[in-house]
């Protein structure tokens, strides 16, 4: 029996390695529940696709059977029609079944084993651009249609979310590429483990605590967090390759490590030490300011649209509630903070919602407040959004307030977890924060938004509020953890 190469791979390769050679070779008890936008990216789940193709000629392949979907496909394909929609193609090479359902393949003039006519596969995205898991995509599809019509399409196309086309013209390099791999992938599909490696990406696989137990099991240099790969594998090559020899390596003696200074190793070293002993390591006393009134400021975004679509504060020291004159707001039962939060309910809506901001930060206290973040997603963003829709005074000021405590975190401490998002180290025992979505994660929100652009469900505009609150209440735990 054939094995199967079909484009979810590259995603999976792209996610986790490990999750190819599990999904081989792995027990299937250990496996866990695909997390839902991974499992949406997985299906090719596409927003307004129906509406898409209601104006376009064209004749769907509806059968799910792969082998009677090929052979319905081909034989359009051979009859010369126009335009196929799901249609199944595939060859097969090596006891390898390579195959897919482009979302359209498009009949272009030219020579084929067909007649004067060839096949280019389009594909109709969520997303608002073209980025690499796509060309990969296509690329394989024209590899496909090659085996079975004797000519490489090259030029092919993704339709955007705002259903606008977008061509891809493919590139020897893109080939090349897409070849090596598709080499990587079918390496690990013949039985070759990869290295052992923890990044986030690794939590959206349905193997990440499998990965996890590998790494703790071996000890693993590869629970080090935030070491590169490449500089990984120069460590083991140097004989460091638990964390035991991480936290007594000799680092001035050590050759140059590719993507790892001296700071770095140093750091690694630290990191290495408090996962051994379970400690908190204090290297400084943070520095915070403590303006009258605080802000705790996070973006919830979807990168697959490209929109940022809810803005969310918890704001503290606003007893008379002056503040709360705009947006969203709910009060908080057992204070005076409350939290408030700015909303596009469709895409479209990002230039209002940035409006509304705008106005809400015109009235904040000159000079008398401070606004808490974790990374450097918020600063970024807005001013990203500043240059797109227009900015103020009162906006030009607002930036200069940021405090990024991931920054202050990092310079203060280190600590004794694999990652250090503000899920991570706010649920770890040294905080005890607790979300009320036991699902909640900034790939859980962008699952939920583009479920409520689909279904237009309140409960689900809930919960996307619902966690980026709770995300702004653990940003002011965290602060509060920092200047105990």
């Amino acid at each position: 029996m054939s094995a199967s190469f079909t484009p979810s791979l590259f995603y999976k390769f792209s996610t986790c390695p490990h999750w190819i050679w599990h999904d081989f070779f792995g027990n299937p008890a250990n496996k866990i529940e695909v997390p839902a936008l991974a499992q949406k990216l997985i299906d090719q789940g596409v927003l307004h696709e129906e509406e898409y193709i209601k104006g376009l000629n064209f004749v769907s392949v509806t059968l799910k059977n792969s082998t009677d979907a090929f052979a319905a496909t081909l034989a359009l394909m051979q009859s010369g029609t126009d335009l196929i929609y799901q249609g199944e193609i595939q060859y097969e090479e090596n006891n390898i079944l390579y195959h897919g359902r482009p979302d359209l393949l498009e009949k272009r003039p030219g020579t084929s084993k067909f007649g004067a006519y060839y096949y280019a596969p389009i594909d109709i995205k969520s997303s608002s651009k073209l980025d690499k898991k796509h060309k990969l995509q296509l690329t394989l599809y024209a590899t496909i249609l090659e085996q079975m019509q004797g000519v490489f399409p090259e030029e092919t196309a993704i339709i955007n979310r705002a259903h606008e086309r977008i061509p891809f013209t493919i590139a020897p390099k893109d080939r090349a590429e897409t070849q090596k791999q598709m080499s990587s992938i079918l390496a690990v599909m013949s039985g070759e483990k990869p290295p052992l490696k923890l990044a986030g990406s690794c939590k959206q696989s349905p193997w990440y605590p499998e990965c996890v137990h590998d790494a703790e099991e071996a000890q693993d240099i590869a629970l080090l967090y935030k070491l590169d790969n490449r500089a990984c594998a120069a460590l083991r090559a140097e004989g460091i390759v638990s964390i035991h020899d991480a936290a007594q390596m000799d680092i001035v003696r050590l050759p140059k490590i590719p993507f790892a200074s001296q700071k770095i190793l140093a750091r690694v070293k630290v990191q290495a030490q408090s996962l051994l002993d379970g400690e908190l390591k204090w290297l400084a006393r943070p520095s915070l300011p403590h303006a009258p009134l605080q802000l705790y400021f996070d973006i919830e975004g979807d990168p697959l649209l490209g929109v940022d679509y809810l803005f969310g504060l918890w704001v503290c020291g606003d007893a008379a509630h002056a503040y709360a004159h705009t947006g969203h707001v709910r009060f908080d039962a057992e204070s005076s903070d409350y939290f408030i939060y700015f909303v596009a309910e469709t895409p479209e809506d990002e230039g209002a919602m940035w409006a509304a901001f705008l106005q809400w930060i015109e009235a904040l206290p000159t000079g008398k407040y401070d606004t808490f973040h974790y990374a450097d997603y918020e600063r970024s963003h807005t001013g990203a959004l500043a240059a797109k829709y227009g900015t103020s005074a009162a906006f030009e000021e607002f930036v200069t307030t940021y405090v990024d405590l991931m920054k202050v975190m990092s310079a203060s401490v280190v600590l004794p977890l694999y990652f250090y998002s503000i899920k991570d180290i706010a649920k770890s025992r040294f905080l005890n924060f607790k979300w009320r979505h036991e699902k909640a994660g900034g790939a859980q929100s962008i699952f939920w938004y583009e479920e409520w652009l689909e279904k237009r469900d309140s409960g689900i505009l809930k919960d996307i509020v619902d966690y980026n609150e709770d995300d702004v209440r653990a940003t002011k735990a965290l602060y509060g953890w920092l200047i105990t």
